[in-house]
């Protein structure tokens, strides 16, 4: 394997769409949500060892979850474990990690992923993984990864696409970036053919990553410049770190750095690509009875039910009547059962139990 490639894989997030199989203690990313054997986090590294080097898998996480990581990726070195002293979305995680990637190999190139992700076809995967990492090996460029739509889906991000690389095939310059768009914004993007689904996965060397954050804005390219020269000294960078994510904004990547550069590609990719941030996602990539309705890893007797995903305990059954696209979960001391497609309440539903129940149901 080429040892300039990397992977930072991002699993510092709470997945609270999830919830309650997600909790803040112990994260979508760290449990079994698909009913395999393996959480989220470990089929997502198992993945990536399939294309890159385990010495050059780096995970992003924060603090709180460094013994998780530990326990479930127990062959992984502890400095590839980057904790995160605070949440602040992906920029300053995604900086970091360039700057270590750019430390270990100064022609690094990585992938950056999260870590809640199913993919069907890991072949085709990891030949898209590899042409990417020698896309931008050989061009100063910031590569996307988008997937055609199936669906005017207002949950993911769009990515327009403009004209091709010939050169390569299947990439294209990015005309502009579309966040979680209305209904209406959906189906036009979905039947233009012009748009594809922002997968969240990225690719770049790690000096492009880092040109492209300095040249975002004035206030990014102080502190960058100043822990650039912190970790080319070798010195303690725990308060430069800390300033680094606390004056970086509260924005994606796409928001913050992306759409400021001109230099940013996109490559569609056909490998059976699935979000699983939301309850529907992860009845989506699962298996489905005639009914459309999914059981994961729990018993239950369903009567008249349609469209519906339940996940039990173990030692607990579920009798249900009557019920259309519908979540029932039961986790520890919370059972939620709710409307599948309102996916938007379940923050709600959470901020409300935090506030009238206590800290201990979140």
């Amino acid at each position: 394997m080429d040892k300039r490639n990397y992977c930072v894989i991002l699993a510092g997030g709470l997945g609270t769409r999830l919830w309650p199989m997600s909790r803040e203690k112990k994260p979508k990313q760290f449990i079994d949500v698909l009913g395999t054997g393996k959480t989220l986090l470990q089929m997502t590294y198992e993945r990536f060892a399939s294309c890159v080097d385990t010495d050059n898998i780096i995970i992003v996480t924060n603090e709180n979850y460094r013994q998780l990581v530990m326990e479930q990726i127990p062959g992984l070195k502890y400095e590839n474990v980057l904790m995160e002293p605070m949440r602040r979305n992906t920029v300053p995680a995604v900086t970091w990690a360039a700057l270590e990637v750019e430390r270990r190999c100064p022609e690094g190139r990585f992938i950056v992923s999260p870590s809640d992700q199913n993919v069907v076809d890991i072949n085709a995967f990891c030949e898209d993984m590899l042409k990417g990492l020698d896309y931008v090996g050989e061009r100063k460029v910031l590569l996307t990864l988008g997937v055609k739509p199936t669906r005017a889906e207002e949950s993911f991000g769009y990515i327009q696409m403009a004209e091709e690389r010939t050169d390569y095939g299947r990439i294209y310059k990015v005309q502009s970036f579309t966040e979680k768009p209305a209904n209406e914004f959906a189906r036009l993007f979905y039947e233009s053919g012009e748009f594809l689904w922002n997968t969240g996965l990225f690719m770049w060397r790690a000096d492009t990553f880092l040109e492209a954050v300095k040249s975002a804005s004035e206030e990014f390219s102080s502190i960058v410049e100043k822990v650039v020269e912190t970790y080319n000294a070798g010195d303690y960078i725990a308060d430069l770190l800390m300033e680094l994510f606390t004056k970086c904004p509260n924005m994606s990547l796409e928001q913050s750095v992306l759409e400021k550069a001109d230099n940013v590609d996109v490559m569609q990719c056909n490998f059976g690509w699935a979000d699983l941030g939301t309850w529907a996602a992860v009845h989506e990539a699962l298996p489905q009875s005639d009914m459309g309705n999914v059981v994961i890893d729990s018993k239950s007797l369903l009567y008249d039910c349609k469209d519906c995903i339940i996940k039990l305990p173990d030692g607990h059954v579920a009798v249900v009547q009557g019920l259309e696209d519908y979540v029932v979960v039961e986790e520890g001391n919370v059972l939620v059962i709710c409307k599948k497609g309102d996916q938007k309440n379940i923050r709600k539903f959470v901020n409300d139990a935090q506030l009238n129940l206590g800290e201990e149901f979140v």
